[in-house]
């Protein structure tokens, strides 16, 4: 069954309130309140850290182990160091409880524009790809020459999902959309393209998109959906509860259906109906 779940990146966002966030909820309900509006969430804090066992059960239990999420891996996988495969490992071992509840879509790393489509750095990812032990890589580039057929074609066969990113640094090119693996993930960055010239990163994810944009965007979010079996769709433009107002947004302009889905994801969740 092909669903497309859509959520955000990151949920601890105190401007959310009273945006998402009722303004007398306890912060430590947050999560839990989230996971009844939305399909999915991306986390972001493991670019740094190797989450702790408390850590990785907390989010179990405020998402009642049902909810898909994604998490970035340290920022140093994406770079070439002799202790990385050992580092992939812990990190996929500290997830490990988030793939025994089926929580655990996939991991996003993401790689710096020098990291050019060539023999070395292709081996390079399939590399991290093993050493995460089943876990399912997501790869995001900073490189256009990634973002190809050609590209897309050695990462398909390599099971190796292709992160399709609308706006961010890379708004001055049309954004590449393809399925490359079991899992398609999409994530809007905001089009706000002078902070993202500038390198404002303060004012970077400040952009609310417009019905109009985002209707654009849909058929490609479709012809994902029928290439793949499953379509992760996040906001990452979180100033101002602005990535909950797009979410939202594009919930209702999907027209997401609630027939066959689990009642405490009705609002998020779409099946396409044969």
């Amino acid at each position: 069954m092909v669903m497309i779940l859509v959520g955000t990146s990151g949920f601890q966002y105190r401007d959310w309130v009273p945006v998402l966030y009722p303004r007398d909820l306890d912060p430590g309900s947050w999560l839990s309140y989230y996971s009844r509006q939305f399909g999915c969430c991306e986390l972001g804090f493991t670019c740094y850290r190797i989450p702790e066992v408390l850590t990785i059960q907390d989010i179990i239990e405020g998402t009642r182990g049902i909810m898909p999420l994604v998490f970035r891996t340290p920022s140093r996988l994406s770079e070439g160091h002799s202790d990385n495969a050992e580092l992939a490992r812990r990190f996929a071992a500290a997830l490990w409880p988030l793939k025994d509840t089926g929580q655990l879509a996939g991991v996003l790393a993401q790689f710096p524009p020098k990291f050019e489509f060539i023999r070395d750095n292709f081996d390079r990812l399939c590399m991290l790809r093993d050493s995460l032990e089943g876990i399912p890589l997501i790869a995001e580039f900073g490189c256009p020459d990634w973002l190809s057929p050609r590209a897309a074609k050695h990462l398909a066969a390599a099971h190796i999902a292709l992160a399709c990113v609308d706006g961010g640094a890379a708004l001055k090119e049309k954004t590449f959309f393809c399925a490359t693996a079991e899992l398609a993930y999409v994530r809007f960055q905001g089009r706000n393209q002078s902070m993202w010239l500038k390198g404002d990163g303060s004012a970077q994810h400040d952009y609310l998109y417009s019905r109009a944009e985002l209707a654009s965007v849909i058929p490609e979010i479709r012809r994902l959906e029928q290439e793949s079996e499953r379509v992760l769709v996040f906001m990452n433009n979180p100033w101002r509860g602005q990535a909950v107002i797009n979410a939202r947004m594009l919930i209702d302009d999907l027209r997401l259906t609630i027939d066959d889905c689990n009642p405490t994801l009705q609002s998020s969740i779409v099946n396409r109906k044969s």
